[in-house]
């Protein structure tokens, strides 16, 4: 199966999502959500081992997330 190569530079994070109907207020919510996410996922990659499996990461993501 031949992928298609990934794009040059990354989409514009102002274009992303830019298809949804969606008043200002709640994209800079779902923006900042979308951030706090993606920052404790990142802590919890790095602080799992190589070796740690999905059970490890949902175990470890809750725990951050409840904190």
């Amino acid at each position: 199966m031949n992928k298609s190569p990934p794009p040059a530079t990354p989409p514009d994070s102002d274009t992303l999502g830019a298809y949804l109907d969606m008043p200002p207020d709640r994209r800079a919510a779902a923006k900042a959500h979308v951030a706090l996410i993606s920052a404790t996922v990142r802590k919890c990659a790095l602080d799992l081992p190589l070796s740690a499996d999905v059970d490890d990461f949902r175990r470890v993501l809750t725990a951050e997330a409840k904190s």
